[in-house]
């Protein structure tokens, strides 16, 4: 099992899944290696100039996004899986050994998922995705009514299959209520997310059950 395990380590190294009806993202411009539109030139062989995530992980009023240097490995990320869904560097992952910062796991690590039987189960990290997500890209924090919040990228899956940008006050979550939800600036310029071993591919982040958005 542990080596299956870590033979999907070495294939994936895909950036976080998108919707399965993912919000039109800007064609990113061709890499020129010194496009007008990225500040300075190319960082390196192979870079493209793409322009950073708008809408829906910005507000609607925001000015329009800019454009970002990516790697040629980000950049073909960017094109397949669109603009990050995930969650923050510093969302916190309930594991058997306790809460850990999500962009500390591996694959094969232990972490917590919701069992058929709705009772905790312990999985393994089967992929562990990153993918950049600009200086300005914005995350919905969702608060419940028993005191726990949680923030990942608006377009992040509950455990029901919704996202969590569309929550709104009243909407039922991990077993509370939402009383209030917020966009805030992400610390940080990449976004993370997991895909747990079990049939549920769900797991708690900051004591909230989400769903990884590897999960199809």
């Amino acid at each position: 099992m542990k080596r299956q395990l870590w033979m999907v380590a070495l294939v994936a190294t895909a950036a976080c899944g998108a919707p399965s009806t993912p919000a039109p993202v800007p064609a990113p411009s061709p890499g020129s290696g010194n496009d007008a539109n990225c500040k300075g030139p190319s960082p390196g062989a192979g870079y493209e100039c793409v322009r950073d995530c708008g809408p829906p992980v910005a507000r609607e009023d925001d000015p329009p996004p800019g454009f970002s240097w990516l790697s040629p490995e980000d950049a073909k990320n960017r094109k397949q899986y669109a603009c990050p869904i995930c969650l923050p560097p510093d969302a916190h992952v309930a594991t058997p050994s306790g809460a850990r910062s999500i962009h500390e796991l591996a694959v094969g690590d232990a972490i917590w998922s919701l069992g058929d039987d709705g009772k905790p189960v312990e999985a393994r990290v089967l992929y562990v995705g990153s993918t950049p997500a600009g200086t300005k890209h914005q995350l919905v924090r969702v608060r419940l009514a028993d005191g726990r919040s949680v923030a990942a990228s608006p377009g992040h899956p509950t455990r029901d299959g919704r996202h969590l940008g569309a929550l709104r006050p009243g909407d039922a979550l991990s077993g509370s209520r939402v009383v209030a939800t917020e966009r805030v600036f992400m610390e940080g310029t990449r976004t993370f997310d997991v895909l747990p071993s079990s049939p549920s591919a769900t797991y708690w982040v900051d004591g909230v059950l989400l769903s990884s958005s590897f999960h199809r």
